[in-house]
């Protein structure tokens, strides 16, 4: 403390203090005694010196030093709370500070002190205030001696003017050309929220460019450029030489002077400036605020979540004039205007192009982007009633308006409608289905017709446009021939139009108008389009609508005669019309349907099997048959006697459930048994159709009796033909013309030919019991029935004269005396090169029918054994023809051969035959089925034919070329009906066990456990794309699941190319009609592992994706797909009749490719395969 400052009374004085010492005073054993003198008591003593309360002049220096030492110790202080207590002590009421003033001319100085809340910082800036009052600060003397501001204005020296002395002189200021100061002087000013309050409200500051009137900062805006725009807005005055600082921007923004203008004053501008004419509007100003809104409405902008604008009109938007193109200007509100502009083809009004991004513009003051899907499908429908409203207006004009105009009225509605879905289509995936319930029942698309009108139709009634591929054979559709067509849209699609009419579709225009198809198609079309409804009929069960419906292609057929030269040629016309299933008749007999004029059904059997279904009769049942027999009859005759005996002997041929392609009448077994006999001098047949009739002789018929029996009159020179379809009208529910000449062929060809030929012969074959031995009788002699003349007094030579020629078989029959029951006989001629000496011995005495086959067996065995000897060698003499089969099964390795096929068992025809035993195997045969075999003409004859089908080889030399043509029809048949038994696939998939198929024939390749391996098949269905487990065209589709990880990728494999699946079911549904099957009874599955290509499942057939995928997915519209897939379905239809791959099952598939064949070609023809 300076030496010089005023001390208590109570404090050692200098000179005493340093004599005593520092150290003495401050030891600790005078504590009780003296001590320091605090600071606080000092400065208490200080401030009631009188230096400081009088503020004389002379004590000036010493107040100087005073104050100087009170700044420092009030700047050493830490806390508030200190400087706070330490300020009380001072005296502030006093005039302690001094202060400069001057008076005069000179501005000379004068001493004057005052209390420290009077005076101002030296610093200070009152400018401003000048003339208003005088304004002491400070002496600067304090502040060059090292008093702090900071101690001065905590003594209550004051850094601005007191807020009541501005208040009371707000008025009489003049801030017009610079408020510069007066802003500058109140930052510094220490405010109350009153004061601040009140400078909020009153009006004291000026606006540039404005003399007139002073404004309440609420009032006034910071310059900005961007607010030039809007006339309402005023800014501050303010020197524009100087820019303003932060600390005056905050200040002013802390009294309310505003940046951006409220959201009410700028939507009042906008709303007042839309709505002027477009001549008086200033667009681009408009433009300009719309984007300074729309900047400060994002997310953290000024006007965010403050727009509540949506009804008030002031967006300039366009709008199309649909029926001139004209484009509307107009203001809209957001709530009734859109942004996106395509929007304006269904006449919705959208934001101007010309305002820069309307994409902000719409988000940000929530303009919906398009309309909602109810909008759109009103408007939809309303567009339509005006589209209609102006065809009508055109119809009505009629001819005033011309050709020309009124085309192009109607071309403008078709590109209106075009643009309409075009934007509908990029609204697709905002549509739900029930959107679209209104649209289901209203025709909304309009289509050009072929008369030039135009008509609108529902999604139902139309179809997209099918684009051919480049360089693909054109031609018209079925679709594009009988509905309209128009391009593809999503929008349309998605409201069910399709691309092509569905099967059920098409039956039902075919139904509702019948004769229109007819035109639109023309004949071939509508016949091809009959072949797949009655390939796959497109309903559950023939209503009474569908029996009586018109929609069947009937020919009416007119047989002529040309003359050529000499010669006559008949000739048939045919002319087509439409009628009911009723009024059409089947051609089951070519030879009634000659004899009256009649509609009758294509000649095709699938088209046939549908119009029978449908209610179509055949040709035989609605031509009614009646005979007259002429002259006398005779029971007992040879001629009658020799019938009787045949029709007994081949009675379980007859009536064999396996043989027959017709299912037989319930009591046909009852019918042969009473089965009376007659020969008559002449038959007359009188056929009868509606109202005509016609009479012809015939040479056989069956009536009944006056004892209701049924018998069977011959006339002497019957044909045989005639008896075989007499029969076939008695024991058959329906027989037609292949019928009656199979059951003519069974009557007529010897045991032995029917034996070669695979039938069961051995149901007639019934060894008698042994006889006692008697004189021979001369026979009475009898009439052969199956060698007569066309006179009635002779008959053939023939060593048996009178007996009925047969085979092997008849030996036994007509001589039962003997030892060895006939069967001696019978193994003779079935093993000619045996001893008929040995065969004897081997049978013994009076046999028995298993002794017998046993016998069979046997020597058939020791045959085998003895084939490949030098005897057998073939005519060059290098090889036996066993060496050279064995050969060429080593070499040939077909696809039926490389086949795996999972099987459940299925029971074949034939199994152990015996009779095919004696076979010798052949080298070469010479066609399909053909063989050679001992012939009964020495022991060791052979007989090459060539065979016509399976079962084709040896028989009688004397037997005529149709009988092997009506065996082989017969069998035909049999295979027709085997692959008719058909059956669905099962739906819930193939779970199948590994089989092993014991004792295959030898020449099987099994490996060395002499088995053949059928593998496990589990497969399950597959969903698809359609949702319905089947392709596009209907044919079950599924999936390998043998295992989770199998399945997993079958699956994937299915979803990522069921394009694959649908091409296949292509194929596989065109070989399914050729063989005249449902499309129930196959399946696609996939499978990726094993070597299975297809299996046969209980009749049912499943063929795998992968081998078409990786074999045909490119080639599958070409002939070598079609052959490859045609012969692995034959392949399968085999195992119908045989589980097992021996030589059966590949004669019965030999023999299915060559029965369809026919048709594969046609179908390939006419389809341009190739």
């Amino acid at each position: 403390m300076n030496k010089k400052l005023p001390l208590p009374e109570t404090v050692f004085p200098q000179s005493l203090a340093g004599s005593i010492g520092l150290r003495t005073l401050e030891d600790k054993h005078f504590s009780d005694w003296f001590q320091p003198l605090p600071f606080d008591i000092w400065t208490g003593f200080i401030s009631e010196h009188p230096g400081m309360k009088n503020g004389h002049e002379k004590d000036d220096a010493m107040r100087i030093l005073v104050l100087t030492t009170l700044s420092k110790h009030f700047d050493s202080l830490e806390s508030t709370t200190a400087k706070r207590r330490f300020v009380e002590l001072l005296p502030l009421a006093s005039p302690c500070l001094p202060f400069d003033t001057t008076t005069g001319e000179d501005n000379l100085s004068t001493f004057k002190t005052a209390p420290p809340n009077e005076l101002y910082l030296p610093d200070t800036d009152l400018s401003a205030f000048s003339g208003l009052q005088t304004f002491h600060k400070a002496s600067k003397r304090l502040k060059k001696e090292g008093v702090s501001d900071a101690f001065l204005l905590a003594m209550g020296v004051r850094k601005t003017i007191k807020i009541e002395f501005l208040f009371l002189h707000l008025d009489t200021l003049n801030w017009n050309s610079n408020p510069k100061p007066l802003i500058k002087y109140l930052i510094d000013a220490d405010l109350s929220q009153q004061d601040l309050l009140k400078l909020r409200s009153t009006r004291y500051l000026p606006a540039a460019n404005d003399q007139t009137a002073v404004y309440a900062p609420s009032q006034l805006y910071l310059k900005d450029k961007d607010l030039d725009i809007f006339p309402f807005v005023k800014f501050l005055q303010w020197p524009s030489n100087e820019s303003m600082s932060v600390a005056a921007r905050n200040f002013l923004l802390k009294l309310g002077v505003r940046t951006e203008p409220p959201l009410s004053d700028i939507m009042g501008y906008l709303e007042k400036e839309s709505a002027k004419s477009i001549d008086a509007r200033d667009d681009a100003a408009l433009t300009t605020a719309l984007q300074y809104l729309t900047q400060r409405l994002a997310p953290k902008g000024t006007y965010a979540n403050q727009f509540r604008h949506a009804k008030v009109d002031f967006l300039p938007c366009i709008r199309q004039n649909l029926e001139t193109s004209e484009v509307i200007k107009e203001v809209k509100s957001p709530s009734t205007c859109y942004f996106n502009p395509t929007a304006m083809v269904m006449g919705f009004s959208v934001l101007d192009p010309m305002l820069t991004d309307t994409e902000q513009i719409g988000i940000r003051m929530n303009i919906h982007r398009d309309p909602s899907c109810q909008v759109l499908l009103r408007r939809l429908l309303q567009l339509v009633d005006i589209a209609k409203a102006k065809l009508d207006h055109l119809e009505r004009q009629g001819t005033k308006i011309g050709t020309e105009a009124k085309e192009k009225d109607i071309e403008k509605i078709l590109v209106l409608f075009e643009g309409v879905f075009l934007y509908l289509s990029s609204r697709t995936s905002d549509f739900q289905k029930r959107h679209l319930s209104e649209l289901e029942k209203k025709p909304f698309i309009p289509c050009k017709c072929r008369g030039g009108r135009l008509q609108f139709y529902t999604a139902d009634q139309v179809f997209f446009v099918k684009r051919q591929p480049e360089g693909a054979a054109g031609g018209d559709s079925i679709a594009e021939l009988l509905f309209q067509q128009v391009e593809y849209s999503a929008f349309l699609s998605f409201a069910g139009v399709k691309t092509e009419p569905s099967l059920e579709e098409l039956f039902a225009l075919m139904m509702k108008k019948p004769d229109e198809v007819l035109d639109s198609l023309g004949e071939p079309k509508y016949k091809m389009l009959l072949r797949r409804i009655a390939a796959d009929p497109p309903f559950k069960r023939i209503t009474a609508d569908i029996r009586s419906a018109p929609f069947l292609l009937g020919y009416l057929i007119v047989d002529e005669d040309e003359s050529e030269g000499d010669e006559s040629k008949a000739r048939s016309k045919a002319q087509y019309i439409l009628a009911k299933a009723d009024d059409i008749h089947i051609v089951d007999n070519a030879f009634l349907r000659r004899q009256f004029p009649m509609l009758i059904s294509p000649m095709e059997q699938t088209l046939e099997e549908f119009y029978r279904r449908i209610g179509s009769k055949y040709v035989s049942e609605v031509v009614k048959k009646n005979f007259e027999v002429m002259g006398s009859t005779r029971r007992g005759t040879p001629l009658a006697n020799s019938c009787a005996d045949r029709i007994k002997e081949r009675r379980p041929l007859l009536l064999s459930p396996s043989i027959t392609s017709r299912p037989l009448v319930s009591n046909a077994s009852t019918i042969l048994d009473n089965l009376e006999i007659f020969q008559a001098d002449s038959i007359r047949a009188i056929y009868s159709f509606e109202r005509s009739s016609k009479m012809i002789n015939v040479t056989c018929c069956s009536k009944l009796t006056a004892r209701k029996s049924i018998a069977i009159f011959i006339t002497n020179n019957f044909e045989l033909f005639d008896l075989g379809s007499c029969i076939g009208d008695l024991i058959l529910q329906h027989c037609e013309l292949k019928d009656a000449f199979f059951l003519t062929s069974l009557l007529e060809a010897s045991i032995g030919t029917l034996r070669n030929r695979g039938f069961p012969v051995d149901r007639i074959v019934k060894p008698q019991p042994p006889a006692k031995e008697a004189k021979a009788e001369p026979r009475k002699e009898t009439t052969d029935i199956t060698n007569r003349e066309t006179s009635s007094n002779n008959s053939r030579g023939s060593r048996s004269t009178g007996t009925v020629k047969d085979g092997s078989a008849d030996a036994a029959i007509t001589n039962p005396t003997q030892p060895s029951g006939g069967f001696d006989t019978i193994l003779k001629n079935m093993y000619p090169q045996c001893d008929i000496s040995k065969i004897r011995e081997m049978l013994g005495p009076n046999p028995s029918k298993e002794k017998a086959a046993a016998v069979a067996n046997e020597l058939a065995e020791e045959l085998n054994k003895n084939v490949t000897g030098s005897e057998h060698e073939n005519k060059n003499g290098t090889e036996t023809d066993t060496e050279s089969m064995l050969r060429a099964k080593k070499e040939k390795k077909s696809v039926l051969g490389k086949m795996r096929e999972g099987l459940n068992p299925v029971r074949g025809i034939g199994g152990k035959m015996p009779q095919i035993l004696n076979k010798r195997i052949s080298g070469s045969p010479q066609g399909a089925g053909g063989g050679a075999g001992f012939d009964g003409r020495g022991k060791s004859g052979e007989s090459h034919r060539e065979g016509r089908g399976v079962g084709a080889g040896q028989g009688d030399d004397a037997e005529s070329k149709g009988r092997e043509d009506a065996v082989q029809k017969s069998l035909e048949a049999m295979l027709q009906q085997s692959i008719q038994s058909s059956r669905s696939v099962n739906s819930s998939g193939v779970a199948s066990q590994e089989t092993l198929l014991q004792n295959l024939p030898e020449g099987i390749d099994c490996g060395s456990n002499g088995c053949e391996v059928v593998p496990a098949q589990n497969i399950r269905p597959f969903k698809g794309p359609y949702g319905n487990f089947k392709s596009r065209y209907g044919i079950r589709v599924m999936a390998a699941a043998s295992s989770t990880l199998e399945a997993n990728e079958a699956f994937g494999f299915l979803s990522n190319n069921f394009d694959a699946v649908d091409k296949f079911s292509v194929v596989i549904g065109h070989l399914v009609q050729i063989f005249n099957l449902g499309l129930g009874t196959v399946a696609i599955y996939y499978d990726p592992n094993g070597n299975t290509i297809a299996f046969n499942s209980n009749k049912a057939f499943h063929f795998n994706l992968r081998f078409f995928h990786a074999i045909h997915r490119h080639d599958w519209k070409s002939k070598g797909c079609y052959s490859y897939w045609y012969t692995v379905f034959c392949h399968e239809l085999a195992h119908n009749l045989v589980s097992a791959h021996n030589k059966e099952h590949g004669k019965y598939t030999e023999s299915i490719v060559m029965l369809y064949l026919p048709a594969l070609i046609d179908f390939m023809t006419q389809n341009g395969i190739a």
